[in-house]
């Protein structure tokens, strides 16, 4: 093999090395990004809480979702609230009240509803600042999303259940 040769392979194995590089690159900045996007990612379940896991934040608006176990219906609900636009997790936090097993989640249902003058139609019951969403639909989305974004951009948040409380 001539000089010239020898230099022309020495490029070319040079020029795969930085190619393969490239590429090993990539796929590892887009595999981080993948798991930093899935970690931030905020999941909603119907996970039973109860009225001491309620907190309080200023920056986000508190929804609170009176289901009952086993409800098809409040399955497709949280399904829904899963779906919405990651901009809507600095939105607001959900809480997930179990009433027909639980009584005391069934009692704050009631007393949060008396609270904005408002009778118990069932579950779901999706408490959105001062509006109350009874049962779920596709047909409801739009105005779901309407009201969670709405309410949270409010300077002062209502909280039904910050005023049930004072």
């Amino acid at each position: 093999m001539t000089k010239k040769e020898t230099l022309n392979t020495n490029k070319f194995e040079t020029i795969i090395v930085l190619i393969s590089a490239c590429i090993f690159l990539i796929v590892v900045a887009t595999i981080a990004i993948v798991v930093v996007n899935e970690s931030q990612k905020v999941e909603r379940t119907l996970t039973e809480q109860t009225e001491e896991d309620i907190k309080f934040n200023n920056e986000k608006l508190n929804v609170y979702l009176f289901y009952g176990d086993g409800c098809p219906h409040c399955e497709e609900l949280i399904e829904f609230l899963n779906k919405l636009p990651e901009k809507y997790n600095d939105y607001f936090d959900l809480y997930t009240l179990e009433v027909w097993y639980n009584l005391n989640n069934n009692d704050l249902m009631t007393n949060l509803l008396a609270e904005l003058n408002e009778d118990p139609e069932g579950v779901p019951c999706l408490i959105i600042g001062n509006q109350v969403f009874f049962g779920y639909s596709t047909s409801m989305e739009q105005e779901l999303k309407k009201a969670i974004k709405e309410e949270s951009e409010k300077a002062n948040k209502f909280d039904v259940y910050q005023q049930y409380n004072t």
